[in-house]
């Protein structure tokens, strides 16, 4: 249903009505200059950075002519994500997702991933341990952080591009028919293979010292002399321990190859909020 918008006395359109909206009628809100905001730096994120905000970013697309696209290629559509979230220090969030249904990936698309009895198994592994602690930690922009095997193309309508990211990478000449396309090289969310890519990345990195992945139990691993073992569900991480450096040996890996945000005290992991009495 479609939220209400209601005039200011200069006639300019407000939707202030409390219910779900998309990000086309968030634009028109009363704190739609936050939201452009939010949308101009997820673009930054994406394409080489926004000023000031974003001073570099991590290059996934790039803006381009329409008849730079391939011949052939199939050119798909944009899914803006919005999402309220007063708990994080920047609480509206905007997320670009690529129409993947339009795509055709002719790869191994399939991650491994640990199932919620998995977790609860590892839980209690922990307080049946002596001397066994937990944290949690998750990966920022995991998907961005990996190279495609081959470019995709995604088409963003002008109506969806806030004005200063007009003018800093100087869209004007490249739009077409209202549109303007992009050429996807990394990672983004809503692409079959982003996941897959990003997963036997993060996986290697962690086989390449030692911690290995359970063959009959996804998503599972443990280090083959470290007392220290884990459930990785995408890019969230419930880590048990014994010797908090163990815990700092992995989080130094993960360190050097991502922005990791950790809890040492583990309260929450996969929508299960959680107390610990060791």
């Amino acid at each position: 249903k479609k939220p209400s918008v209601v005039q200011t006395k200069d006639g300019s359109p407000i939707l202030d009505s409390g219910k779900l909206a998309e990000y086309r009628e968030l634009r028109l809100s009363s704190e739609g200059a936050a939201w452009e905001q939010a949308a101009a730096e997820e673009i930054g994120r994406l394409a080489t950075g926004i000023q000031p905000e974003i001073p570099t970013g991590t290059e996934t697309m790039r803006f381009i002519p329409k008849h730079n696209v391939p011949v052939g290629k199939k050119v798909t559509y944009l899914r803006i994500v919005a999402s309220d979230t007063p708990h994080k220090a920047k609480n509206k969030r905007i997320r670009f997702t690529v129409g993947g249904n339009l795509l055709t990936y002719n790869g191994n698309a399939s991650t491994k991933t640990a199932d919620l009895t998995t977790v609860k198994i590892v839980l209690n592994s922990i307080v049946s341990t002596p001397g066994a602690r937990c944290l949690t930690a998750d990966l920022k922009d995991f998907y961005l952080n990996t190279r495609l095997d081959e470019c995709e193309y995604m088409r963003i309508p002008v109506s969806q591009i806030p004005s200063n990211v007009m003018d800093q990478y100087n869209l004007s000449p490249l739009i077409h028919d209202g549109f303007v396309y992009v050429e996807i090289s990394g990672g983004m969310y809503g692409l079959i293979q982003a996941g897959a890519i990003a997963n036997r990345k993060l996986v290697s990195t962690l086989h390449a010292q030692g911690y290995e992945q359970m063959e009959h139990t996804p998503g599972l691993f443990k280090h083959t002399t470290r007392p220290i073992w884990f459930t990785l569900t995408v890019d969230d991480f419930l880590i048990a321990y014994v010797g908090k450096e163990h815990a700092d040996d992995l989080l130094s890996l993960l360190e050097n190859n991502y922005t990791v945000t950790k809890d040492w005290d583990a309260q929450q992991y996969c929508g299960l909020t959680l107390e610990w009495d060791y």
